[in-house]
């Protein structure tokens, strides 16, 4: 079994393209394949896409809903939306859906609150939870205004 080090890998298995750095790949049947922790590359893309610069696309929304185990209807009650919404931002696939800035805000937020506060449960994550929400709202301002 053959390995080596691939300095910059392109994974896909989350429904959209993130890069990885140095990971290990093994040979099997004549393919290399990653060595990787799908759990721990899922669990730092969902902390990733909280302070994303673009626009949430489709298989981003797909990828959140099944992160926290939700059928259309459980997810839609989170953002406050019919089932047929997300199942059509979701239809976007890898382009920028049509979701309304104030509901991407908070769709945000809420990974936000239940990724990174619920894990570090700190006294002080309400001040950071608000910073995010300041720093989600500036972000969104400055791509409104270009």
């Amino acid at each position: 079994m053959s390995k080596k080090i691939v300095k910059n890998y392109i994974y896909e298995g989350l429904g959209f393209p993130i890069e990885l750095h140095n990971v290990e790949v093994v040979e099997f049947n004549g393919e290399f394949h990653p060595k990787i922790d799908v759990r721990k590359v899922a669990d730092s893309a969902i902390k990733s896409l909280v302070l994303q610069k673009s626009r949430l696309t489709g298989s981003q929304i797909k990828f959140i809903r099944k992160y926290f185990s939700m059928s259309l209807r459980e997810f839609s009650n989170i953002v406050n939306e019919s089932h047929m919404a997300i199942k059509k931002w979701e239809d976007f696939n890898d382009e920028a859906t049509n979701m309304d800035r104030n509901i991407e805000i908070m769709l945000r937020l809420h990974i936000y609150d239940h990724v990174v506060i619920k894990a570090k449960n700190d006294k002080n994550m309400k001040m950071e939870f608000y910073n995010q929400f300041v720093a989600l709202t500036e972000l969104f301002s400055h791509q409104r205004a270009s």
